[in-house]
C-alpha cells in the first residue's frame, strides 16, 4: 500500500522549490490527504488524485504560478503511483 506520508517525506527531501514554496507544497499534500479521507477517494488513483488536486490547489494560489506548478506536476508524474498523460500534465499545469 502506498501511503501519503511516504510521498510527503520524499517531497520534503527532493522537490526543487524555494523553502516557502516547499512549505506550501507540503501543506497542499496534507490538504490532499485530508480531502482524500473525507471524500473516500484514493490519492493513488490518477482520476481521484486529479479531482483532489482541483479541490485543494485553490487554497494555495502561490503554487499555481506557471514555473512552480510545472515543478510540482513534474514531481507528481515521477513519484506518485500512476502515469500522467500529456493531456493530464497540461490539465494540472493550467
Amino acid at each position: 500500500m502506498n501511503y501519503i506520508s511516504i510521498a510527503y517525506r520524499q517531497a520534503c527531501r527532493e522537490i526543487p522549490l524555494a523553502p516557502a514554496e516547499k512549505a506550501l507544497f507540503m501543506r497542499l499534500l496534507r490538504e490532499i490527504s485530508v480531502n482524500a479521507a473525507r471524500s473516500r477517494k484514493a490519492w493513488t488513483v490518477k482520476e481521484d488524485f486529479i479531482a483532489l488536486w482541483w479541490i485543494s490547489i485553490g487554497r494555495f494560489p502561490a503554487l499555481t504560478e506557471p514555473l512552480v506548478c510545472e515543478v510540482i506536476v513534474d514531481w507528481v508524474s515521477k513519484h506518485l503511483p500512476f502515469e500522467l498523460s500529456d493531456a493530464d500534465h497540461h490539465f494540472l499545469v493550467n
